[in-house]
């Protein structure tokens, strides 16, 4: 056998679960190949390290508490979402919902001003502000041609 082969097995071999077979193909493996000989040693620490803790006896009701919290997490989960979404004053709502328009009639306002700095004096309508000059010379089946014919311009200056 590989050694990938036997480091899957030595788990079952540390345990006592091969056969006798095995056993003999395992052992005779392992005094050859010094690399597998040392996972050998390695694991039978870790085996020996928790054979050798003492067994606390859990309290008395631990297994009926330990399985009812994955019920309370789901309700503590759909009451926060009850909490953030359904039970909030209506007044806090409100609030909420004005604030949110106020931020978008900065918004609006902030770039009326950046597009008047750009056209001073005159009155661009949508079109010229949004016209892409960069479009202009696009073929009439591409992106640009299309947003031309939408825009109601023509391909000349």
């Amino acid at each position: 056998m590989r050694c990938s082969q036997i480091r899957k097995i030595i788990s079952p071999y540390v345990d006592d679960e091969l056969t006798a077979d095995e056993k003999k193909i395992f052992t005779s493996h392992i005094r050859e190949c010094p690399a597998c000989k040392e996972e050998l040693e390695e694991m039978q620490t870790v085996h020996h390290l928790f054979a050798s803790v003492e067994r606390f006896e859990a309290p008395l009701g631990f297994a009926t508490r330990v399985m009812a919290r994955p019920e309370e997490t789901e309700e503590t989960g759909l009451s926060l979402l009850r909490r953030l979404f359904v039970v909030r004053p209506l007044f806090l709502r409100t609030v909420e919902i004005a604030f949110a328009f106020v931020i978008m009639l900065i918004g609006m306002l902030s770039g009326n001003i950046l597009v008047a700095d750009r056209t001073p004096g005159t009155h661009a309508t949508i079109q010229e502000t949004f016209s892409l000059d960069l479009f202009e010379a696009a073929p009439p089946d591409s992106i640009g041609g299309v947003y031309m014919k939408l825009a109601g311009t023509t391909y000349e200056r």
